[in-house]
């Protein structure tokens, strides 16, 4: 077990690592070329981008949770089956979402706070999203679907093609054709797609495990499953954009366009940070489904354990080197001096929530992938519904907008308080 933990999280975390310089160059390339507008703009269309992506990873990590819990069971007709029911709602998801979307963005991108110089980029960049919206579905919901086939390393060569296609193509776009938040967009989807067809092409290839078309017959059973069971990683992938709507809400309330302009830092910042923390829970959701299939408690323990290890491990340090390096982070992304000046207690707000955010979302992917799911569900839709709306609502009250940022290392302490009272509660309970 010791090795194949290691052999599903690393090429999980280098995944995941690979998804945060997606965002590193995007915020990089927009920041240079358009400044604070581009990178508020991006930064309020964000939860719309985010729903797709959401929607293909809850869907893409249901049905492999599902596959992997037969697999454990050794029944490998009921795993394939989940893996083609996935696939089938994966296509589905992507036309319901391109035609919602398309009526739909306008308003949303007014509700969002869209306005003034900030709606025409974020209408450029959000246009071309939705058109592409296939790409983003295939390429977030096929990745662990590959994963839990155990091609592991396949899933991490799709996403640097993507990484090294993204880099090119923001440089083409933005900066010699200068493209501006289309050229964005598109360079984002185009290296999506790239990745999306070479990870569905190495799923259709499985020799192992080969494509059958009864496999796409869609079971009513398992597709209450894969949606009931993927709204754990659904909410995961989404809390932090939904996050960001009401930070957005609250910057513009108590610091206006500069102080949106600042979150945006912090965004790109722990939206480069954050997935190497998520990889590590959600490529140990094989492992525990399978564990618990096959009924090897003693097996789920030391899982736990040695994730929790290694989310601290890097948690502490990701934290500590974004603190010692908060003066160098927002010239990166071509902030302004004004703005650039007010990033640096938000830079040491955000940092300190990491260990605390990295414990949470670990016992989160946990519970989902040992099937508590109204647990896993409690911790990962409480946070941006609850806990964290209230933080940012009461705090800037008493310290302005220091307390937008101080809101943020405040709700995971709250969370890491009650994810502690529930465990002791069960441990009691079980003794």
């Amino acid at each position: 077990m010791q090795n194949k933990f290691w052999r599903y999280v690393l090429p999980s975390m280098a995944s995941q690592m690979l998804t945060g310089f997606f965002i590193i160059v995007d915020g990089f390339f927009i920041g240079q070329r358009m400044g604070d507008v581009g990178l508020a703009a991006v930064n309020i269309l964000w939860p719309i981008a985010a729903v797709i992506q959401a929607t293909g990873l809850g869907l893409g990590s249901g049905g492999s949770v599902l596959l992997a819990s037969a697999l454990g069971a050794q029944d490998e007709a009921k795993a394939m089956r989940a893996r083609g029911n996935a696939l089938l709602c994966l296509g589905l998801a992507s036309v319901f979402l391109t035609v919602t979307l398309w009526f739909s963005y306008p308003a949303l991108l007014r509700w969002l706070g869209a306005e003034g110089d900030l709606y025409a980029p974020a209408e450029e960049y959000v246009q071309v999203i939705i058109l592409c919206c296939a790409a983003q579905v295939l390429n977030s919901g096929v990745n662990p679907l590959l994963r839990s086939a155990g091609r592991t390393f396949l899933a991490m060569t799709g996403m640097v093609m993507g990484l090294l296609c993204n880099i090119f193509l923001d440089w083409l776009f933005i900066m010699p054709l200068n493209w501006g938040m289309r050229g964005a967009a598109l360079a984002t989807v185009l290296a999506q797609l790239l990745s999306a067809l070479f990870q569905l092409t190495c799923l259709v290839l499985h020799k192992q495990h080969p494509m059958r078309i009864v496999q796409f017959i869609p079971s009513a059973s398992l597709l209450r499953r894969l949606v009931f069971t993927g709204l754990s990683p659904f909410g995961l992938s989404l809390s932090a954009s939904i996050l960001i709507l009401f930070n957005n809400w609250q910057c513009l309330r108590w610091g206006g366009q500069s102080a949106v302009a600042t979150y945006a830092i912090l965004s790109y910042l722990l939206g480069s940070l954050q997935p190497l923390l998520t990889g590590i829970g959600e490529r140990m959701q094989p492992l525990c489904s399978y564990c618990r299939g096959a009924g090897d408690a003693a097996g789920l323990r030391r899982l736990l354990w040695r994730g929790l290890r290694l989310v601290f491990l890097f948690s502490t340090v990701l934290c500590a080197a974004s603190i010692l390096l908060r003066r160098w982070i927002p010239p990166l992304f071509g902030a302004s001096d004004a703005t650039a000046a007010g990033a640096d207690f938000a830079i040491i707000c955000a940092a300190l929530s990491l260990p605390l955010w990295g414990v949470v979302r670990l016992f989160s992917s946990y519970f989902y992938a040992t099937h508590q799911t109204k647990r896993s569900l409690l911790f990962i839709f409480g946070d941006p519904l609850v806990i964290s709306p209230l933080c940012l609502y009461l705090l800037p009250l008493f310290a302005g907008l220091y307390g937008v940022w101080l809101a943020a290392p405040a709700a995971q302490l709250i969370l890491v308080a009650v994810l502690a009272g529930s465990l002791w509660s069960e441990r009691r309970l079980t003794i």
